[in-house]
């Protein structure tokens, strides 16, 4: 198993149906490619981590890279992993800040992820971006 985690800067032009668009096709693709992961969003900021076989979880993050909703996208942490943190869920949503989307989007809480097991540097990764202020 491989996990993959990058933050990125949204470009100006993004919007609301954008962050809905994003989060559908994640959870469809994901699902397809047996893919995990969690994406977190300030309004200004992405940060995912993305969790399954190296040969799927690359090509997805390039393809990602691509995306022109975001800038100046940074892988921060990839390597092997012997478990998933976010197994059940081919991709968990955090907003922080609220008006940052229109749609109704089922998102989970802080306290939700922080009581996953994790490593304590993905689990450090989550608790900095969370502190970042969008």
């Amino acid at each position: 198993m491989f996990r993959l985690i990058y933050i990125s800067s949204a470009s100006e032009e993004i919007s609301p149906t954008d962050i809905q668009d994003i989060l559908t096709t994640a959870v469809s693709n994901n699902r397809n490619m047996e893919i995990t992961g969690l994406l977190m969003y300030n309004g200004l900021n992405f940060m995912q981590v993305l969790e399954g076989e190296r040969d799927d979880v690359e090509p997805l993050f390039e393809k990602i890279s691509q995306d022109k909703r975001h800038v100046s996208v940074a892988s921060i942490l990839q390597g092997d992993a012997d478990t998933r943190i976010f197994a059940p869920w081919a991709m968990l949503f955090k907003k922080l800040k609220p008006e940052t989307t229109e749609q109704d989007i089922p998102e989970v809480t802080m306290s939700e992820i922080m009581a996953l097991e994790m490593p304590d540097n993905v689990r450090a990764i989550i608790k900095n971006f969370d502190n970042l202020m969008g």
